[in-house]
């Protein structure tokens, strides 16, 4: 049968725009595949010259290029650099690794995540723990792509995993600062999970789980909350039934994150409470207490304020500024302090107004925070009354004075260690020490010996906070706290981080030659962590999924803006003991 000249036409017309589209695409793919290929190309040249420089630049270009030969291309890349480092070889140097890691967040398409995902899960963090970090950097971008079922399905693969702690608290924190609740139901199947190592040795597990829930669980959407109190409540009821006391700081984070997502004050072992709570929300859409509600469980009993901040835990560092400007004048007293309420850090979200709360319920937990606030107010003054005020003159007797009287203070059992940093940092304490009356007493008196000298290396005493562990003091050792077993572990629960100044110092310096870019005419190191903006970030990365709370006191003129970012960044308290000197 013969075409018509119209159909024949009409066919070579549609011939000729497929044509013209393969000749518009041709140059696109053309240009992708030549971006490849001459990134490849330097990066093959510079890796044989061990360039970090030139390696990251063509990471750069690799990332730009947009096909599936780069992704793939970088994706092994990263993949060989987790190898070496696996068989404790070096890996990429420089910052290839983390140029690495970003070149890969520019590759979106459902293809790309989907090889992506396979590929994080396959990182053995669980025997290179440092490899968690790089699954967080990687997992972030994926928790943030609402309507990706590829990033779900790796995020929620990563939850999943039966006996990894490191894949386990990656994938959380990245879910956590993503803020998205689509995660609710994955999240809380953790606490359902039949692990007891999670909440005995990987307690970083179940922090993480209510550190992410605080974030994502404040909505009404898709009954995060009333899921979340469910799946706490009878947890709590487990623990009860196995006769399980849960660990000072799971409590605190679990307390925490029931408060921001309830508004209730209540212990997280109270489940009769939680089961009432959870039952009257999902069935009539709010809380009405009456007569029948049951009774909350005390929360366990408050340890005394130390620099009139609340630790947590059982494990304290005490980091304490020995610097030479501690010499100087106290010039503020007791009546002062007082009118200065402590500044906790933002971390825990507040209870948002609840259109549908009962008038009478709200005034109650109104007052009731009221009532605790007050509380924690007055114990912390009343600790410091205790201080020899008319005899103390300086900053550092300050200092002195407080350490020696919170250490006394503590109770049987608990552990603590004395950090100091000037231009050196030391632990004057053989690692962690367990209180008792003698050890009580030896170390207070030790505190009140405590002379200051030289410079200022704040980031060195935070990092060397962060690095004890069970086995002790080593400078500059574990070089991963964030990560090692025994700093995960048997580290520290709290920090109480005190400093009169500013950063001057830091482990890497090697001379005061550097003029300070804050103004004034002395010189500090001319290391890479002495100013505030280069500290936080550094020590917020190695506290990423410890958790450890930070509490910080500044005495006179300091870096208050570093100090509230340190406190803020791990749920810590800010106490300003600031004047003009």
């Amino acid at each position: 049968m013969q075409m018509t000249s119209a159909r024949v036409g009409a066919r070579l017309l549609f011939l000729a725009v497929l044509a013209l589209v393969a000749a518009a695409f041709a140059p696109a793919i053309g240009t992708a595949q030549d971006a490849f290929k001459d990134a490849k190309k330097d990066f093959e040249s510079a890796k044989k010259e061990n360039s970090a420089t030139k390696m990251g630049r063509a990471v750069d270009a690799l990332g730009a290029a947009g096909s599936a030969e780069a992704r793939d291309y970088l994706i092994g890349l990263l993949e060989e650099d987790q190898k070496a480092r696996k068989n404790r070889k070096p890996g990429w140097p420089g910052d290839v690794r983390k140029k690495l890691i970003v070149a890969l967040g520019n590759y979106t398409d459902d293809d790309s995540v989907a090889k992506l995902g396979a590929a994080i899960l396959k990182y053995d963090s669980l025997k290179e723990p440092a490899a968690a970090l790089d699954q967080y950097d990687l997992f972030y971008p994926l928790a943030g792509m609402d309507k990706s079922e590829a990033a779900t399905n790796a995020l929620i693969a990563a939850l999943g995993d039966a006996k990894n702690p490191y894949i386990k608290v990656a994938a959380l924190e990245a879910i956590r600062r993503n803020g998205n609740h689509r995660f609710v139901d994955a999240v809380c199947a953790i606490l359902r999970e039949d692990n007891k190592e999670w909440w005995s040795k990987w307690k970083i597990v179940p922090i993480n789980v209510f550190a992410c829930l605080e974030s994502i669980a404040t909505t009404d959407t898709n009954d995060a909350a009333v899921k979340t109190v469910e799946a706490v409540s009878d947890l709590s009821l487990k623990w009860s039934n196995d006769k399980f006391e849960p660990d000072e700081r799971v409590r605190f984070f679990g307390g925490r994150m029931l408060r921001a997502i309830t508004g209730e004050n209540a212990d997280i072992t109270s489940w009769q409470f939680w089961k009432w709570w959870a039952a009257q929300k999902r069935s009539v859409g709010k809380v009405v207490k009456g007569d029948k509600t049951p009774e909350k469980r005390s929360k366990t009993a408050p340890i005394p304020p130390i620099f009139n901040a609340p630790p947590v835990g059982t494990r304290f560092v005490f980091c304490i500024d020995v610097s030479l400007s501690m010499k100087m004048p106290l010039k503020i007293n007791l009546e002062e302090i007082e009118k200065r309420p402590p500044q906790k850090g933002p971390t825990t979200n507040d209870k948002k107004d609840d259109k549908n709360e009962d008038p009478e319920v709200k005034r109650q937990r109104e007052e009731e925070e009221k009532r605790i606030a007050e509380e924690e107010r007055k114990r912390g003054i009343d600790a410091l009354k205790k201080l020899p005020w008319k005899s103390i003159t300086t900053k550092m007797e300050l200092a002195r004075e407080e350490l020696a009287r919170a250490i006394e203070s503590l109770p049987d059992k608990f552990q603590f260690a004395i950090v100091t940093y000037s231009t050196e940092v030391d632990c004057k304490t053989p690692g962690f020490v367990t209180a008792d009356a003698g050890s009580r007493a030896k170390w207070a008196k030790a505190a009140r010996e405590l002379e200051p000298e030289a410079l200022t290396n704040i980031h060195g005493g935070l990092m060397a906070s962060l690095r004890l562990n069970k086995a002790g003091f080593k400078l500059g050792q574990p070089e991963q706290p964030s990560v090692d077993e025994d700093c995960v572990i048997n580290g520290a629960d709290t920090i109480i981080f005190l400093t009169d100044g500013w950063g001057s110092w830091s482990d890497d310096s090697n001379s005061q030659t550097v003029k300070d870019p804050r103004g004034g005419e002395g010189l500090i190191g001319d290391g890479t962590h002495i100013l505030g903006p280069d500290i936080w970030p550094s020590i917020a990365r190695h506290n990423l999924f410890r958790k450890v709370i930070i509490n910080c006191v500044g005495i006179g003129y300091h870096d208050a803006e570093c100090l509230r970012h340190l406190a803020r960044d791990s749920g810590g308290t800010y106490v300003d003991w600031g004047f003009k000197e």
